[in-house]
Formats: C-alpha cells, sequence, structure tokens
C-alpha cells in the first residue's frame, strides 16, 4: 500500500492558497482543542471540521479510509489499552484488567482522538509543500539563531526527513518483498515474528544510511551553506483568507468549546 499520510498532494484549492504558517497555526490550535477538552462533542466537532477541510482541499475521501488501514493496528492498541486498563461501575475485574463502560467510552474517545490528530497532520501534509513548509518553519525558528543555531538547518533537516518517509516505505516494502522470496515468513509466535523481522529491520537501516551519506554527499558538491543568503523563487505573503480563515477557526471550536463546556 503506497504512503499517504502527510504526502503533498498538489491541488488548486482555497487550502493549499492558505499562508503555511496559518496552516500550521491551525492545527497546533486543532490539537489543543482536540486534546484539552475530550469529550463526545469537541471530537465529533473535529471530524467535521476535518470533513470540511479535506473537501475544501479537494482530497480524496478514500485517503482518510488509507490512513486508517496504515494506523488501524495503532488505534487497535489504543482502544484496548484503555478497554482493559480503566475502572468503573458496572464492569468486571479479572488479575489488573478492568473491563467496564467506562473503559470501552474511554477506548473509542481515545481511539478517535489519536485518528483526529493524524488525520489533521496529514490534511495538512497533503495542502502544503515541501518547500513552503521549510520556509515556514525557517520563519518559525527565526528565534533559535539567539543561541547560535542555524534556523535553515532546522527547516532543512525537517523537509528533508518529511521528503524520506515515502522513500523508507517504499524501500521497506522492497526488502519485504524480497525477503519473503528467500523464504522468510513473517508469522508464527510472537517468538518468531520477533527473529524474522530482523531480516527486514537491518537492510533498511543499510539503506537509509547509504541514502543519508549520498545526500550529504550530494549537498557539498553542491556548496549548500547555511549561513550565506538565499532568495526565494516564490514568495508567500499573509492575506484577508489567512486571517479570515484564522478568525473563523477560533470562533467556531471557541463556541463549541463553550457548549461543551456548559453541558459539562
Amino acid at each position: 500500500m503506497k504512503f499517504v499520510a502527510g504526502q503533498y498532494i498538489q491541488r488548486n484549492s482555497f487550502v493549499h492558497s492558505l499562508h503555511p504558517i496559518t496552516k500550521l497555526l491551525a492545527l497546533l490550535i486543532f490539537t489543543i482543542f482536540v486534546v484539552v477538552k475530550g469529550v463526545w462533542m469537541t471530537h465529533i466537532a473535529g471530524v467535521l471540521l476535518l470533513i470540511s477541510g479535506t473537501f475544501a482541499a479537494r482530497i480524496e475521501i478514500k485517503k482518510v479510509g488509507q490512513i486508517i488501514k496504515l494506523f488501524w493496528v495503532f488505534l487497535l492498541l489504543t482502544f484496548l489499552i484503555h478497554l482493559l486498563f480503566t475502572p468503573g461501575a458496572g464492569g468486571v475485574d479479572w488479575f489488573i484488567f478492568h473491563i467496564s463502560p467506562a473503559g470501552v467510552n474511554n477506548g473509542l474517545l481515545y481511539s478517535l482522538r489519536v485518528f483526529l490528530l493524524v488525520w489533521a497532520a496529514s490534511l495538512f501534509g497533503w495542502t502544503t509543500s515541501p518547500v513552503a513548509l521549510g520556509d515556514s518553519v525557517e520563519t518559525l525558528f527565526a528565534f533559535v539563531r539567539v543561541f547560535g543555531v542555524s534556523p535553515r538547518d532546522i527547516s532543512t533537516v525537517f523537509v528533508l526527513s518529511m521528503r524520506f518517509i515515502p522513500t523508507l516505505f517504499d524501500d521497506a516494502r522492497q526488502i519485504l518483498w524480497a525477503q519473503r522470496a528467500r523464504g522468510v515468513r513473517f508469522s508464527g509466535s510472537i517468538k518468531e515474528k520477533v527473529k524474522n523481522i530482523i531480516p527486514l529491520v537491518i537492510p533498511l537501516f543499510v539503506v537509509a544510511f547509504r541514502r543519508a551519506d549520498k545526500l550529504a554527499l550530494a549537498l557539498l558538491i553542491r556548496g549548500y551553506d547555511s549561513a550565506l543568503p538565499r532568495t526565494k523563487i516564490i514568495q508567500i505573503k499573509f492575506s484577508c483568507r489567512d486571517f479570515v480563515f484564522l478568525a473563523f477557526l477560533l470562533i467556531f471550536l471557541a463556541v463549541i468549546q463553550a457548549i461543551a463546556v456548559r453541558m459539562g
């Protein structure tokens, strides 16, 4: 399955046209909104908000389903942890495990919360090009110059890391196919699975380090120096739509938060 979480998708949409810092602030505000008040009402409002944002970005809704396929194990693990370790009235206790209606509620709620955060981060990546994201990170971390750190180095590392996540995902898939062709089976008991995962992890690390070494050499040959002044092909500036979008988001989330607090 192709890696889709956060990989940039070029579209001509309202969300794509927003300033990258605007979208980064929106992601931060949404994260705080979902995490601080963990009730069903805020999470359902978050689902509606992300559905609207996905359609506004002209992104196929099937991408969201692909995220679920990619992270379903983590979502299931989140649900099981809360299901088995949340004591409550009307539940069943056995050894260290506690199964109760409160555990079911918390398991579903926290799984939905994790999914919303992954979805929001993916939507940000779908609508923000790596170059624009790097420029935004460099602007946001401009204050680190006081400590003798180059914000351009931070943005470069950040962008390259995001760029190579899909590549590493494809490398892992190719290595998996190659090991299966050689007779390695990734099934059986937990001990056997851990033992058989070594032929997958070690070649993946070797490929990753080789790729990083080639990239460092390429940057060195091209004369990359973060201390030198650099011009930008595309100048991204704040516009009225950025302020209107942030104002709408803050008002909408504040209203939902106030209703959730009033309802207890």
